[in-house]
């Protein structure tokens, strides 16, 4: 598991709905959170950024779909 840094910039997701998502398997692969009846995707680009001791993979916003029916 990597710990990783989500940016929303550009989602409609409020970043309270965001928070719980901390760790992914994979930097490769996008990451899809399901908010308000649609998903968030978020995408690593390969920049990181310092917390703390730690390095953190920042994930950036790329698209919203919605569930479909």
């Amino acid at each position: 598991m990597v710990h990783i840094r989500i940016d929303p910039t550009g989602s409609r997701a409020r970043s309270a709905d965001l928070e719980s998502y901390q760790k992914v398997e994979d930097l490769g692969q996008d990451l899809k959170i399901c908010v308000d009846g649609g998903y968030e995707h978020f995408s690593h680009a390969g920049e990181f950024q310092k917390d703390g001791h730690e390095v953190v993979a920042v994930f950036r916003w790329s698209g919203r779909t919605k569930i479909a029916e």
